[in-house]
């Protein structure tokens, strides 16, 4: 079954293929763009980043988006400036504040991350120390580094199951927040397999400690209809991230950066603080790909994208139901559009799907991320079912007992990322890094998700989890004195 109108394959249709199996000697000779169109044109149905999965019709709108070459210009004048925007990107960034029910909301060319980073810097104009989890993405560490905030860190439910954080109770940022003298939280949701927190709960909890709540809500861009979605965290959050690529289809590195509607907070050098960390050149087509979200997600035909992409979420689960042993992940609150399945018996599930022109967001253990967004259609779904009961029933030896994971050690700070990224550093063997201090952030992608931070204290407990689990050789680690 071929994808229909996309525009993957109309792109990469007169691309010569280079074979992927061959020898690594022969992979180093591809230019760039025959990898990029080789990967493209094997895959079939896409679970992963960017939300509009190759297809101009995930932007449909009023009018047709048409993202050449020529559409990257510059500044010229017409076009704003946005980093002080006046015209035709203060109105962009108004349509999006309306659409998303925020007090103001800022483009990002750089992604989630710069919007990530320029939130904990204004957190540092409120006071010195953030509560922060253990889930967060590699992008706010670097916030940290920036802002000299000292990081408090949390550690939300672990699923032992699956091996990687879920949700945070209120009960548990109840207790961090009387425990510690912090002026700003960050929180996580939903997570990158899909958990969400109670946000309504744990913003009444800030507004009485007086704390600034800062949602990373990356991969929940998509959560504007509550009445088939979760709410969004725009409902109570004073700052929220969001990715236009993830779930949404904005091309990649689109991002915004919202002021919450009812936030107590001024935060009025937000915009700047922005300006700070992202391009000086901003990309136009990044922009108008925005632009092409909005003008779809205000119409009922984007809204009904919303619930057709909730719908084919759902179906996929049932599909991964019906074809017998799969292991679904639910969590105990979560969203749709991230659909966690598991095998239960011997493959290699990621390679199985490849093969079957199926693409996956990432592994966690045995278990595949499929990644909904507004791109995936009814073809993706059947093509996947398809493939699920195919890989099921090709499979001849059941699996073995899923081996319970605990959680990895809280990282324990010597000093604060700022002050370490200051000081002299080496790079030792990593079984040698016991009793230093880490000069470095390494967080495998996908997710970001950091293992170690700057100025963490390297102790028996983590340097035995990095040897068991990671895979890491070597790490960058400060001077001996």
């Amino acid at each position: 079954m071929k994808r229909k109108n996309s525009a993957r394959q109309m792109s990469s249709a007169n691309v010569p293929m280079p074979d992927l199996q061959a020898s690594s000697d022969a992979e180093e000779a591809f230019l760039l763009r025959e990898r990029v169109a080789a990967v493209v044109a094997r895959e079939r149905a896409s679970f992963h980043t960017p939300g509009h999965k190759g297809r101009v019709e995930a932007f449909s709108s009023k009018r047709n988006l048409n993202l050449d070459i020529g559409f990257d210009v510059t500044e010229l004048p017409g076009l704003d400036d946005l980093s002080r925007p006046e015209g035709i990107l203060l109105q962009l960034e108004e349509r999006l504040a309306k659409l998303f029910g925020a007090r103001e909301s800022f483009i990002s060319v750089n992604g989630a991350s710069a919007c990530l980073m320029a939130s904990l810097m204004a957190a540092a104009s409120l006071g010195k120390r953030i509560l922060v989890p253990a889930n967060l993405h590699r992008s706010a560490v670097s916030g940290l580094a920036l802002s000299g905030l000292e990081p408090v860190w949390y550690q939300p439910q672990w699923n032992s199951d699956f091996g990687f954080f879920e949700e945070v109770s209120p009960a548990a940022i109840e207790k961090a927040l009387k425990e510690n003298a912090v002026s700003a939280l960050l929180l996580v949701s939903p997570t990158y397999q899909g958990a969400m927190s109670d946000v309504a709960a744990i913003s009444s909890l800030c507004r009485k400690h007086n704390v600034l709540l800062i949602v990373d809500e990356a991969h929940g861009a998509h959560l504007l209809c509550d009445e088939i979605l979760p709410s969004s965290a725009m409902m109570w959050a004073d700052i929220v991230v969001h990715s236009m690529h993830k779930t949404l289809p904005g091309l990649t590195q689109t991002g915004v950066l919202h002021i919450g509607n009812h936030s107590p907070f001024a935060l009025n050098n937000l915009r700047s603080l922005l300006t700070m960390v992202q391009s000086s050149s901003p990309s136009y087509p990044l922009m108008v790909s925005i632009e092409g979200i909005v003008d779809y997600l205000e119409t009922d035909a984007g809204i009904a994208k919303l619930w057709s992409a909730t719908e084919l979420s759902e179906k996929l689960r049932n599909g991964a139901e019906r074809a017998e042993r799969y292991e679904i992940y639910e969590p105990r609150n979560g969203e749709p559009w991230h659909v966690l399945i598991r095998p239960k018996f011997e493959t290699d599930f990621q390679r199985e799907l490849q093969s079957r022109g199926v693409g996956i967001e990432a592994m966690f253990g045995r278990a595949a991320l499929f990644l909904m967004g507004t791109g995936n259609n009814f073809d993706d779904l059947f093509l996947t079912v398809d493939a699920l009961r195919d890989i099921s029933e090709g499979a001849t030896s059941a699996g073995s007992n899923v081996q319970k994971l605990d959680a990895p050690p809280l990282f324990k700070q010597a000093m604060s990322p700022a002050a370490v990224l200051r000081l002299p550093s080496d790079v030792v063997r990593i079984e040698n890094a016991l009793g230093r201090v880490s000069s470095e952030c390494i967080a495998p992608c996908p997710p970001g998700t950091p293992v170690v931070v700057p100025g963490q204290f390297i102790e028996k407990e983590s340097l035995a989890y990095l040897l068991q689990f990671t895979g890491i050789r070597s790490l960058r680690v400060v001077q001996k004195i």
